[in-house]
Formats: structure tokens, sequence, C-alpha cells
């Protein structure tokens, strides 16, 4: 229904109206009515009254409506019902306070600077009446909403973004709920583009950007795609948002499919020639903010050819494109090094060596922070080159953004699948630690863009809390969960909380999660080739190579380990099971990332077991340890199953099933979790090492 109406009509003509018209649903309030909630917005501002008529119409919740009135503020005096006045008349750059009303328990004022301040404070008060807004496409109604006494906190204060840019770049590069949204033209997805959007801003963001395909270089596939995009852009500048798109400079590396603006020397064109004919395909009527270039991974070109080429893509687009911005990605390859100027220096970080103007866009991968160790991660066991040139940018106060994962997807973490909420511990960690360090020298951080690859499996939660603390950096990671879980999942932060610290302890610090990840075919070719994404493991066949003294250090430092981890998590998943929670989707996708996870860490305990009992040929264990293996992997499968019955998105086949798209994977983003493929990988190449015969082993590529 819309949700927008003029004037002051008293509430009990609104509620009896909307009874009698049977709109009003949801939650209960006395007699099986639902809970009254009158948004007040000033009718002189068209604008925050479409914003705020769109954040209510996507919460669903039928006791909600916007209306617009001469004085909010006035008109909150001899209301009835929960009100909320908002108006945008700060003059601090996308700040809000919250103030409530003397002598009036049910209402407040959102006074918000600008069209943005004024939304997030919209959002803020409405999760003072237990609202969360914690899935693009779920948001959490309460049971009945009403003020939170615990949130008295958030009045009377001004609440400024600590960061300038807050956003994501949602990697569309890869089958994920984003993909079909933000590049696949059509009503129901540019209605789902709308929907990210303003969960955006409701999470207290300013920035959206995509990664562009390059199937629209087709003319067929790029008139109705400049279309779709057009409508997305005109939606988000009228909520205020900044809106970026991400693509290649070079074919040679772009190892997917993603827009790249030159083919190389062998096309026959040069890189001027490509890039009059490329880039109007993604500027001409299409008013982007900010155009980010990318050059691949692991292949690249001589140095002052790099930079000649940077520069003359920032001065076409300048021609092109006069009012956006450029930035440049400062990706992460150990072994991809080069010699510029007397200077030994990553690959990537010749950016800085490019056009002043560039904005750099500095990357870390998966849950690996700026501080810490990286795993081994694309070769590297830290990212202090990264951090440094980022803390560089900050003490100059130069612009910069810093670009981290909130999840990886290919073969490390949802698509495992494994509930990782490390993820919140390490981005909310690089955020604590840049503003206190001293090399920064009192400079801010720019931009804080998160690298999404999907929201099922709790993965949402990661991008709720790290864009919040971007714009709100908390003393520590719980109170960001604490914020997300509310009232119905407040009895699992600590839980949650345990189970970060065990993942940090074990899988990052330990590097034990090169053994829970999965390993695809391209993992294993690439190896061979000393081409390193993910962290490395000794695989089972490397096993078979150990001597006995290697072998004993192996199962002392990675098996016994990996069998302590399975044990505690076990303990969590018990607890977890034990928790007075409510029953609901939230509750039962909670349980079962804890339950997905300690099976994950039971088979890869139990798979190198049975490894080390083939290599030692102890024939009389194998049965009874391969019963094991596929005891876990049935109750894995359980598991997987009823969660895929109950995902958040409402299309649950685009998600795990194969299925035309024009990324590289011909499939959904969970696909490869919904068959379990990693492990039954594994299962196979067990077999095949145990000598029964010639099975086929499943690249979990394609």
């Amino acid at each position: 229904m819309s949700s927008v109406t003029r004037g002051a009509r008293p509430w009990p003509l609104v509620v009896t109206a909307a009874l009698a018209a049977g709109t009003l649903t949801g939650c209960t309030f006395g007699d099986n009515r639902a809970v009254p909630i009158t948004v007040l917005v000033p009718a002189a501002d068209p604008a925050l009254v479409a914003a705020a008529t769109e954040m209510v119409d996507l919460i669903g919740y039928r006791g909600l409506e916007v209306r617009a009135v001469d004085d909010p503020v006035t008109a909150l005096d001899g209301g009835a019902g929960l009100r909320i006045a908002v108006g945008g008349g700060r003059t601090c750059v996308e700040c809000y306070r919250l103030d409530g009303v003397l002598g009036d328990p049910e209402a407040w004022v959102v006074d918000g600077g600008g069209l943005l301040g004024a939304q997030y404070g919209l959002a803020h008060a409405l999760e003072n009446l237990g609202f969360r807004f914690r899935h693009p496409f779920a948001t959490y109604v309460p049971a009945v909403p009403r003020f939170d006494p615990g949130a008295q906190a958030s009045l009377y204060q001004i609440h400024t973004p600590a960061v300038r840019v807050r956003g994501f770049q949602l990697h569309t590069l890869h089958p994920i709920e984003a993909y079909d949204a933000f590049w696949e033209p059509g009503e129901a997805n540019l209605a789902a583009a709308r929907r990210i959007l303003d969960w955006t801003i409701k999470n207290r963001g300013n920035y959206v950007q995509w990664v562009g395909l390059d199937d629209i270089n087709d003319p067929a596939r790029h008139a109705p795609w400049q279309a779709h995009t057009r409508a997305i852009l005109d939606a988000a500048h009228a909520r205020g948002l900044r809106i970026g798109v991400n693509i290649q400079l070079y074919g040679q590396s772009n190892l997917q499919r993603a827009f790249d603006l030159w083919d190389g020397d062998d096309s026959g064109e040069t890189v001027a020639e490509a890039l009059a004919g490329r880039l109007p395909l993604i500027t001409d009527g299409l008013p982007f903010d900010v155009y980010d270039l990318s050059f691949g991974e692991f292949f690249g070109a001589e140095p002052a050819r790099f930079i000649a080429d940077v520069n003359a893509t920032a001065a076409a687009l300048r021609q092109h494109a006069p009012a956006a911005e450029m930035h440049g990605l400062i990706h992460v390859g150990a072994t991809h090094r080069v010699e510029y100027e007397g200077e030994d220096l990553l690959y990537y970080m010749l950016v800085k060596h490019a056009d002043p103007a560039i904005v750099p866009d500095v990357h870390t991968v998966m849950f690996y922070d700026l501080y810490e160790d990286a795993g081994g991660a694309y070769h590297h066991d830290d990212f202090d080159e990264h951090r440094a040139y980022l803390l560089e940018r900050m003490r100059d106060r130069k612009p910069a953004v810093y670009l981290p994962e909130t999840a990886y997807w290919v073969a490390f973490d949802v698509s495992v699948p494994l509930a990782l909420p490390l993820y919140v511990r390490t981005r909310w960690y690089d955020l604590d630690r840049l503003r206190a360090d001293p090399a920064a020298m009192g400079g801010p951080l720019d931009g804080h863009i998160l690298f999404s690859t999907g929201w099922e499996w709790g993965y949402w939660l990661h991008d709720y809390t790290a864009l919040r603390a971007s714009f709100e950096t908390p003393g520590d990671y719980q109170t960001l969960i604490r914020d997300a879980y509310g009232e119905d999942l407040a009895p699992a932060v600590d839980l949650v909380s345990d189970l970060i610290e065990l993942e940090h302890r074990t899988l990052l610090a330990n590097r034990l999660v090169a053994y829970l990840a999965g390993r695809d075919g391209a993992i294993d070719i690439g190896r061979n080739l000393d081409i390193v994404s993910q962290p490395d493991r000794i695989t089972f066949a490397d096993l078979a190579e150990l001597d006995g003294v290697e072998r004993a250090r192996f199962i002392t430092n990675v098996l016994i380990p990996l069998d302590d981890l399975a044990n505690r998590l076990d303990d969590l998943d018990a607890r977890a099971a034990a928790l007075a929670l409510p029953d609901g989707r939230w509750t039962r996708e909670l349980r079962d990332g804890l339950a997905i996870t300690a099976l994950r860490a039971r088979f890869a305990a139990t798979a190198y077991q049975l490894a080390v009992e083939i290599v030692d040929r102890n024939v009389d264990a194998y049965a009874a340890r391969r019963a094991q293996l596929e005891d876990v992997l049935h109750r894995a499968r359980a598991v997987v199953a009823r969660r895929h019955g109950d995902l958040h998105h409402p299309d649950r086949d685009r998600l795990t099933r194969r299925g035309a798209n024009v990324t590289f994977y011909p499939y959904g983003y969970l696909f490869m979790a919904d068959g379990l493929c990693y492990w039954e990988r594994e299962l196979r190449q067990l077999e095949v090492m145990a000598e029964l015969g010639t099975p086929t082993i499943p690249d979990c590529l394609f």
C-alpha cells in the first residue's frame, strides 16, 4: 500500500480506515491490531518525503506510514501511538540527532544533516523500536514495536560519520544476489536493486559500486542494460547515494568476464582507440560518480607501459565523464613485484606513480586484516605494504579507500559452506587500529568500501557490522553484534563472540582455515604454477610424500589441533542448541551455521586421520574411519538441505542451482555448497589414494 498521506488526521481515524480495508497486518497490538507508527516529514521537502516513503514501504510492516505535513514537530502534539518527526535541517554532513519529547514517551524527533542524515536518523529511530535491517531481503520486525529503554544512550547526541565514504563494492563478477539486481535488466531486478540501495542507507552507507561485465559489448545487450542502469542511478541519486562502477583496463589480465577497456597489442587496436570505442558504453547517459579501474590478477604490463595506460584512461575519462572520480585498485599478490625508479614494489602499487588525481582503493582479501597474519593468501604473510601506503595517504590528508572483503566465496567460505563471523572481528579491528595508528598522525580514513559477495548463511552480519562500524566505530566488536542481534538473538551474542575468538586463534593465527576451506581444480592447477590465492595446505597427496619426521610434525601441528577445533566447535554447537531463542529463520540460520562449521571441522580432521592411516597402510582402521566420514557427510547434507530450504532471498533456485548468467560461473553462488562439492571431492581423492578404483573427482569449478 502507499504509506504517504498528507495532513494531520488523528490516529484513530487512520487506524479505523486501515482496519476496515484489511491493510493492517503483521505484529499484534492489543486486540490483534498492528502497532501504529507514524513518520511525519515536511511536505516542503519532496525528496525527503519520497525517501522516507521508500524506507518505510520496504520494511513491509503495515502499521507504519509516512505522512507529509507542514510542520512535523508541531504535528506530534496531541497525536496518539508511536510518532517520529523527521527533518533534514542540520548543517553537519550526514549527521543526525535523536531527541525525545518532554512528557510524551511515544514521540521522537529526528534532526538530520541533509537527506542522508535524515534517513539515517529515521532508521535509528525505528531500530529503537526493535526493527533490525539485517538482510536486504529480510527485515526483522519485532513482535510488538516499542521504545527500547536501553536506547536512551542514543538520544540527545549528534551521530557523525567517522569515515566520509562508506559502502559496498557488490562483486557482480560472481553469481551473487546483487548480480541479477544490478546487472540483469527487468522490473523485478530493479526492485531488488532498490532494496539493496535502501538497505545500504538504513545501515548508514552512502556509496554503492558494482563490477561491470563484458556482455555489454554486444549492442543487443547494451541497450536494455543501459536503461536498467540509468534507472538504478536515478533511484540512488534521489536517495542521496553516490554510485560507482568497477571496470578493468587489460583484457590480458581479465581472468573472469569483467568489462575491460583494451584487449592488448594483438587486438589490432591502440589503447587510445580502445578507450574511444569502449568508454562511451559506460559513460554516455550514465552519470556514475566513480569509475574504479582494476588490473586483473597475476598478470600485468611493463611498469612504464602500465603508468602510461592508466594516465591515458584518466585523461579519456575526464573527457567522457568530467564530473566523475577515477579510482585505481591496489590488489594483492606478494610475488607480483616490479622495479620502478629504483624502488621494488608490488605491481599494483604502480598506481601511486600515475595521475595524482586517481584515488587508490587499497584491497585486502578474505577475513585477513591489515595488521595480523595473512595466512599465505596470495603469498602474503601479512599486508604490511598495503597498510603502510594507506597510512601514508591518511597522514598526508589525501583521499584513499580501504577495500577489505566480507566474504571471499570461491572455495573459501560460504560456498563450502562455513560460518565465519571472524569477518566481524577483523573488519572492526582494521578500523579500530587505523584510527589510532600513530603513523597516520591523526589523519582520517577517507573511504571504507566493502567487497561484498553474498548474504546467506549469516554473511549479512559481516556487511551489517562492518558498514556500521565505518559510521561509528565502537570500542569492541561485540557491541556491533549486540546491535545486529537486537532482542530476538540477544542470548546468542556471547556464543558468537566465543566462536569468533576461537576462529581467530585457530583459523587465522594458527592457519587452520586452509584445512576447512575447499579446493577446486583451478586451485590445484594454479599451485603447480606457483599461483596461490587462498592459503595453501598440505594436501592428501603431499602427505604421502612426507617422511616419518615430517608426518609426525604434521600430526602435531595440524591434525591434533584440527581435532581439538572440531571438539570445541561441537561444544559451541551444543550451546547454540540449548539457547533460549525464538523459533524463526534468524535462529535457524544461526544454529545451522554453527552446525555446518562444526561438521566441516570434524570432516577435515577425520579425512586427514584417514589419509594418515592410508599412508601408514593401516587397513584395519580404514573401514571404520571411512564410515565416520560418511556419517559426517550425511549429517552435513541434512543441515544444508534445511538451510537452503529456508533462505532469506525469495528465489532459492537462483542461488543454489545451475542457471544462465553472464558471469564465469554457470550457477548461483550457493551451488557448490548445495551439493557439498568440496567435501565430495576430498572423499573421492581419498578413495583414489586408498586404491579403491578410479572414481571421478569433481573439479568443483564448473
